[in-house]
């Protein structure tokens, strides 16, 4: 193996493997790596892991790898390598990569193959937020999917793990709970680290380069300009300086006077604040002389060297990170010169490390002498996390207990907000068929700035009042239950929320990205309503998509290995059934409306040219009806497939029906998402051999507070078969049975 693996090293990087490189292809992945900053860990872990699940053993081992980088991390880079490491040996086709970072990771397509072995390459916010099922600017219809795939049949790589925050711990007690609870196939984690914490470097691993360490001393009633002529004291013609501040308005104010001050010079601000397009453009444009002032993204996943490296006093992890840029491969014969200083805010979470710093004044240090540096990190705080915490998280419905993922996750001061801009000519809101903003116009802002900045405008962009109303407008979204616009009031600033404000009010500067002192008007990238290119293209029987599921389940399941046969069974008899409440005249009514001409008997779906998609009744739901059928006798049970399960997994193919299932808005005590006490429906025939009799339907004895319905969910949660990982697991193989049975008659509209 080891043979076989130095040649697939050298032919994906160009170099050959260090020592512990080699030992992670032979060994596989440890809980814990701790190389030197620049030696090498990112292509250690994820080509070990490459190799053995797709050279050496293919198909053996997780089939997903999910690297996780700190939040305010720049992925692009690390996502940029993978696909090259994909690429050379020939890899790019048979595994997938995917970049869930920023706006980008509200992108769904990795969720659409769950049988393809992937990276995953994305930061901690978006990835570890989606594993407690409740991801930031995620559908919660598309929670548990995330949820399920990301807590099986995957290995979890956090690279810089004590950067993560309150994060570290839950990603400990995630795979603990894991352990305990049991998943389809084995998923495991390994915590990075360029800090030893007591271990010996690998021999082999430690860059060359040399930083003589320098203490700067603004005065902090000066601090920005005493700063700046610092920087510019310190730079070399011809070479990089790269400066690192913790705070993203110091760093625009930084920005802003180096640009002043050197107008012949290349000047960058590099954070992740920007839409999509400019951080890429960034990201692939950077001068390699000049000023380059960061925030946060250069802490992990970047291999950028500066001859001369500015920090602000950070926790030690950071510290060594950004000193880790500076003369990174010893470039320069000279060695390079690691610049700090304490912030005017004083020297907060950094005092080890400002002793050791001062301590080594006017000393060249190596990237070994960093590892070994004795400077103890006070572990973050974060929540509890066992059996009651997962379980609550594990309910998505509507009405249910709202539970905050961000304290599990990032410190307050980290959270963030997606935010875009839409020109509503004068009229201050968006219009009620506009629709939500794409990724590509969304910018990340960081959640108290952008608070700031809408409390102080007022309700109406004015000045003065408590809500959230914004400049210009206001800040506007859709409401989560019932899809209408509205403004955004104060609770609705929590991370991951999607904004739209008016372009007028500012906010923005191409190129720069979140700028919440400019009024300029921000240019949008919203070009109006685009009708969709594909959609269903034929009227399909009920019965038909009934059998198409199935067949689509039992070949997926066919190929995943960790599951058992009676979790096979489960999912294919639930994909067989999953759809049976669409029979309900509501349902029906809907596929027919707004003319065409559709065959007789129960339909599935609907020639897309002629339906709205909108019910007669709001928030009817036809998985609630398939439930009702379900509970309602045993004939159709089968052999070697759990009737409760299946049941469930019918109930939750949508996302909608799962654990609490309670009205909708407006609804009244005889009537629950749609269905009323009372509606009858028609007798059903599966060609499979099921019949269901007509039957009048009362949605509020199994479904009310304390009902069937609760023990049933709370038994599958409790069977230590089961579990919610392997629960959440096998709901979403139903759900990408139906999309991919679905897409058989997708055809150009």
């Amino acid at each position: 193996m080891v043979q076989g693996f130095e040649e697939f090293f050298r032919t994906a990087t160009g170099h050959r493997p260090y020592g512990y490189q080699r030992a992670l292809a032979a060994d596989g992945l440890p809980e814990r790596v701790r190389v030197p900053s620049g030696g090498g860990k990112t292509a250690g872990v994820v080509l070990a892991w490459l190799y053995r699940r797709a050279v050496a053993s293919p198909g053996a081992g997780a089939r997903r790898l999910v690297y996780v980088l700190p939040q305010g991390g720049l992925a692009d880079w690390t996502h940029a390598r993978i696909g090259g490491w994909l690429d050379r040996p020939g890899l790019a086709g048979r595994v997938d990569l995917h970049l869930l970072a920023g706006p980008d990771g509200q992108n769904g397509t990795w969720r659409r193959h769950p049988e393809r072995t992937a990276v995953l390459v994305g930061t901690h916010d978006v990835l570890l937020s989606r594993a407690l099922m409740r991801g930031f600017a995620d559908a919660r219809a598309m929670a548990p999917v995330s949820f399920g795939l990301l807590n099986n049949d995957a290995h979890w790589v956090f690279d810089e793990a004590p950067l993560l925050g309150p994060g570290l711990a839950t990603g400990e007690r995630l795979q603990a709970l894991r352990d305990a609870l049991g998943t389809t196939a084995p998923t495991g984690s390994t915590w990075m680290s360029a800090v030893g914490d007591g271990a010996a470097p690998p021999p082999d691993a430690a860059p060359a380069g040399r930083r003589t360490v320098r203490r700067l001393r603004p005065d902090p009633a000066r601090y920005v300009p005493e700063l700046v002529a610092a920087l510019g004291a310190a730079h070399r013609p011809g070479t990089r300086t790269i400066a690192a501040l913790d705070s993203p308005g110091r760093a625009r104010e930084v920005h802003a006077a180096l640009r002043a001050a050197h107008p012949r010079q290349p000047v960058v601000l590099l954070h992740p604040y920007l839409r999509s397009a400019e951080r890429q453009a960034l990201v692939r444009e950077l001068p390699e002389d000049g000023f380059l002032v960061a925030t946060r993204a250069l802490d992990a996943g970047s291999d950028l060297s500066g001859r001369t490296v500015f920090t602000e006093l950070a926790p030690w992890s950071a510290v060594v990170q950004r000193a880790g840029r500076c003369d990174r491969y010893g470039e320069h014969p000279e060695g390079g010169e690691l610049l700090w200083c304490v912030p005017p805010e004083g020297v907060g979470a950094g005092p080890e490390a400002a002793r050791w710093l001062a301590a080594h004044e006017g000393v060249a240090v190596t990237a070994a002498d960093l590892f070994l540096a004795p400077v103890e990190q006070p572990a973050p705080a974060a929540p509890a996390l066992g059996g009651a915490e997962l379980a609550a998280l594990f309910d998505t419905g509507r009405g249910a207990a709202q539970v905050d993922a961000a304290p599990w996750v990032c410190a307050e001061e980290r959270r963030t907000v997606f935010v875009a801009w839409r020109d509503w000519g004068g009229q201050g809101r968006p219009a009620e068929d506009e629709p939500e903003p794409g990724r590509a116009e969304q910018c990340e802002a960081p959640l108290a700035e952008v608070s700031a900045l809408l409390t102080a405008a007022g309700p109406d962009g004015g000045g003065g009042g408590g809500s959230a109303g914004g400049a210009g407008g206001g800040a506007w979204l859709r409401d989560g239950d019932d899809g209408r616009w509205r403004r955004a009031g104060t609770a609705d600033l929590r991370p991951g929320a999607v904004l739209t404000l008016d372009a007028a009010g500012g906010g923005h500067l191409p190129g720069l990205g979140w700028r919440p002192d400019s009024r300029v008007p921000v240019p949008p990238l919203f070009a109006g309503r685009t009708p969709p290119g594909t959609g269903c293209a034929a009227w399909v029987g009920l019965d038909q998509h009934l059998r198409e599921t199935e067949e689509e389940a039992r070949a997926l399941t066919a190929v995943l290995p960790g599951l058992s046969g009676a979790q096979r069974e489960a999912v294919a008899l639930a994909a067989r059934l999953h759809d049976l409440g669409k029979c309900h005249e509501v349902f029906q009514a809907k596929l027919r409306d707004n003319g065409g001409d559709p065959p007789a008997g129960l339909l599935a779906k609907s020639k897309a040219p002629w339906n709205n998609g909108v019910s007669a009744r709001p928030h009817f739901r036809h998985e609630l009806v398939s439930a009702l059928l379900l509970l309602d006798g045993e004939h159709w049970h089968a052999p070697g497939a759990d009737p409760s399960l299946v049941t469930y997994l019918v109930a939750a193919h949508h996302g909608q029906v799962r654990v609490s299932v309670r009205p909708g808005p407006g609804e009244d005590a005889d009537t629950l998402l749609g269905v009323r006490a009372g509606d009858r429906t028609p007798p059903v025939a599966v060609s499979t051999g099921e019949r269901f009799p007509s039957r009048p339907l009362d949605p509020a004895v199994p479904f009310r507070p304390g009902g069937a319905w609760a023990g049933l969910v709370a038994a599958l949660l409790a069977d230590p078969g089961l579990g919610p990982f392997r629960l959440a697991h096998l709901e979403s193989l139903v759900r990408t049975a139906d999309w991919r049975s679905s897409a058989r008659h997708d055809g150009p509209l």
